[in-house]
């Protein structure tokens, strides 16, 4: 009886495996939504909505989307200190939100996507004065 438990879970870690190896390709859902008008929304929802969402799945203090009190701090700090703490990690946040092959400008983009509405104009003319985000 154990020898067949043995081998029925040798067999489910094969196709699982598999499974999961080929269902996750970074770079082809990067390269599907780069230049799209949502960009930053649609990465937004693939990497970082367990975290940043209004009701998280993982409760972490994370900054909720669009949530004003959450990210009134944070943006007093400025883009650069923003960007630098999604690039670097922040917390419990990893490195590049877990983003690793995001490029500046999509993390950027994504940011912008974050906060709340009122502040998404101040940040984006603040982005055009910034060569590396573009």
């Amino acid at each position: 009886m154990r020898d067949y438990f043995t081998v029925y879970l040798l067999i489910l870690c094969m196709f699982t495996g598999t499974a999961y190896s080929e269902s996750h390709h970074p770079q082809d859902f990067l390269k599907s939504v780069e230049g799209a008008k949502d960009e930053g929304e649609q990465i937004y929802s693939h990497y970082c909505a367990n975290c940043h969402a209004q009701k998280p799945l993982i409760s972490l203090g994370a900054p909720r989307i669009g949530e004003e009190a959450d990210w009134k701090i944070r943006l007093k700090q400025g883009f650069d200190v923003l960007f630098m703490h999604t690039d670097e990690g922040f917390n419990a946040m990893p490195p590049r939100g877990g983003c690793f092959e995001c490029s500046d400008r999509q993390l950027a983009l994504v940011l912008i996507s974050m906060v709340p509405k009122e502040a998404q104009k101040s940040l984006l003319s603040e982005l055009r004065d910034h060569k590396k985000y573009k």
